[in-house]
């Protein structure tokens, strides 16, 4: 081929040396440039004859290459004139050209590193010109035809990216876009429009590919340095080819595809990048496989964001149990038995003297409306004095020192003698075990149970000893008179370890019993305020020729009942003492009456307990007291 070669180039130069002569001296060569400023009129007439000199360069015509001036030039031009169209021919192939020999060597450095890929694009450019600086610039020349061999498909792929990448891409558009696409699909979660795209013309293109390599290959044949560097262009052509499409969301997108190994599916990508090596097809159909795995990764990271969903905690509900408490109104005053801490218990004689309080119940039960009442009064005296001792009971043994009984407030009292029924016979029945202060706290118990009809009963705590002193001159100090401020009531009740409410309640015995015209001759007066009927009556009932003092009945409503009508009548001012007009001097007194005159209920319940709780006051014991043998006098030593 060289020889040939040069045996053209000699006879090139041998014929131009022949027509150089003639055209020097002005015939009409069909190169008028020179001769046509020197001599316009001349030439033409006078050289007729010569044509028959340029018939042979005349089929030389066709050779274009003389144009150029230069003469370098035109040796290559004839060269390539044969080549040429080959090249032209081939541009169309060179797309799978690129791929069978990109295989080998371009997808190796690819796969190793991503940032390689785009280097090569630039540079193979420059490389085809410095091999052979005559056979590139034809190459170069022509490959632009190769860009409008396959134009249609690289028009899809050109949109997304700039003119670069459209050659690029048209050399070798479906194995790179398939594989650039998923790579760049799995992070962003467009991968449906890319995938269509990239699905349909992979096939296409590689069946075509993989006949038109052959014709390159006998092309390279023909020469083999030029045949060299027109692989290289196509092998960076099919190198960059992936870049290109990849270059719109990331140049190293098809080497960046083993870089998602974290989804699973992503290593299928590189094993057919190092696969395609061996032949086109290959990494034709790998890009479906990295393009079907991809997809499911987007879906599998979306369901993660449910789980933390699970966030509930309903337990405000149980606010709810606050609203109980409101059920604490009246009841816990009618459970009164609080035993003292003196030691009184329920039941005290069960194992000593079990008929014991039987036999005090039937005592009192014999015993009149008005000796009962006498019986709570007596209790309440006898409490207030030196407390619960049955001190009251004794009789004057020495003439300097007068017993309880003959303090005046107690000089009205009355009950002594059912006191000494009840004790004779327990006396008879068990011996000396029952004291008389709880013979005394037993039979105010009963007196209650049957002046209220049967409706207030309740259980004595006892345990109570006897005492040995009793002082008349105790009595007015520790018991409340008729006409004390209710100031004064408090206090006094206080004293003995009762409240201002407990007070009120146990004044309601008042409603049943007598005084004495003595204890209220002030409310008698024009300046009182008591109702002015009973006042009439009153002073009609104590006014006596006689100066007796006489007794009226407390309620003359109710006098032999004991209940709630004692608040009634104080509310109507129809009260006798001046201390039971004054619980409505007071807010929390007067509440206290109207709240026991609404409700007969509640007041008897609360007068079981002030009863048990009065029953405890300075109770004693072995140590300071007694069980008489006879509650009149202390047991002689």
């Amino acid at each position: 081929m060289a020889k040939l070669l040069v045996a053209l180039a000699v006879l090139l130069v041998a014929l131009m040396g022949c027509v150089a002569r003639p055209c020097q001296a002005g015939y009409g060569y069909p190169n008028p440039m020179p001769p046509a400023p020197g001599r316009p009129n001349l030439p033409p007439p006078a050289q007729g004859p010569k044509a028959p000199c340029h018939p042979p360069p005349g089929p030389r015509a066709p050779m274009r290459p003389p144009p150029p001036s230069s003469p370098p030039p035109p040796a290559p031009i004839s060269t390539p004139s044969s080549p040429p169209p080959a090249p032209i021919s081939t541009p169309s192939p060179p797309p799978p050209v690129p791929i069978t020999t990109p295989s080998p060597p371009p997808p190796a450095p690819i796969s190793p590193s991503s940032p390689p890929p785009p280097a090569p694009i630039s540079t193979p450019s420059p490389p085809p010109p410095t091999l052979s600086p005559p056979p590139p610039a034809p190459i170069s020349t022509h490959s632009p035809p190769s860009p409008t061999a396959s134009p249609p498909p690289p028009a899809p792929i050109s949109t997304p990216s700039p003119p670069p990448p459209a050659p690029v891409s048209t050399s070798n558009p479906p194995p790179p876009v398939p594989i650039s696409t998923p790579s760049s699909l799995p992070p962003t979660p467009s991968p449906p429009p890319p995938v269509p795209i990239s699905t349909p013309s992979p096939p296409p293109p590689a069946p075509i590919s993989t006949p038109s390599p052959p014709p390159p290959a006998p092309i390279s044949t023909t020469s083999p340095p030029p045949p060299t560097p027109s692989p290289p262009p196509p092998a960076p052509i099919s190198t960059p080819g992936p870049p290109p499409p990849t270059p719109s969301p990331p140049p190293p997108a098809p080497v960046s595809t083993p870089s998602p190994p974290p989804p699973t599916p992503s290593p299928p990508p590189p094993a057919p990048i190092s696969t395609p090596s061996p032949p086109p097809p290959t990494p034709s159909l790998p890009p479906p496989a990295p393009i079907s795995t991809p997809s499911p990764p987007p879906p599998t990271p979306s369901p993660p964001p449910p789980s933390p969903i699970s966030t509930p905690s309903p337990p405000p509900p149980t606010p709810s149990p606050p609203p109980p408490p409101p059920s604490t109104p009246s009841p816990p005053l009618p459970t009164p038995s609080p035993l003292p801490p003196q030691g009184l218990t329920v039941g005290h004689y069960n194992n000593i003297c079990l008929q014991a309080e039987a036999i005090v119940r039937n005592a009192v039960s014999a015993a009149s409306a008005g000796t009962m009442a006498g019986l709570i009064r007596l209790f309440f005296h006898d409490c207030f004095i030196r407390g619960c001792d049955a001190s009251v009971l004794l009789d004057q043994t020495d003439p300097n020192n007068p017993p309880e009984k003959l303090g005046v407030p107690n000089l009205t009292l009355r009950g002594f003698e059912v006191i000494d029924a009840a004790s004779a016979k327990i006396l008879e029945a068990c011996g000396n075990v029952v004291s008389c202060a709880d013979i005394l706290a037993f039979a105010s118990r009963d007196a209650t149970f049957f002046l209220s009809g049967r409706k207030v009963d309740f259980d004595m705590p006892a345990g109570r000893f006897d005492g040995n002193v009793s002082l008349a001159s105790e009595t007015l100090p520790n018991l409340p008179p008729p006409f004390a401020t209710v100031n004064d009531l408090k206090a006094n009740f206080a004293s003995k370890g009762l409240t201002a409410d407990e007070m009120v309640t146990l004044s309601g015995a008042h409603t049943i019993g007598v005084s004495h015209c003595s204890s209220f001759s002030s409310r008698l007066t024009s300046t009182s305020d008591m109702e002015p009927g009973l006042k009439s009556s009153l002073q009609s009932q104590c006014s006596s020729n006689t100066g007796s003092d006489n007794t009226v009945s407390q309620d003359l409503r109710t006098p032999d009942q004991l209940d709630n009508q004692y608040y009634k009548n104080v509310l109507s001012r129809q009260v006798l003492f001046e201390s039971d007009a004054a619980l409505l001097t007071a807010t929390d007194t007067s509440a206290a009456v109207r709240a026991n005159a609404g409700d007969t209920g509640q007041w008897e319940e609360k007068f079981k307990a002030a009863m048990v709780k009065m029953g405890a006051i300075e109770v004693k014991s072995r140590a300071n007291g007694e069980i008489r043998r006879s509650c009149r006098v202390v047991n002689t030593r």
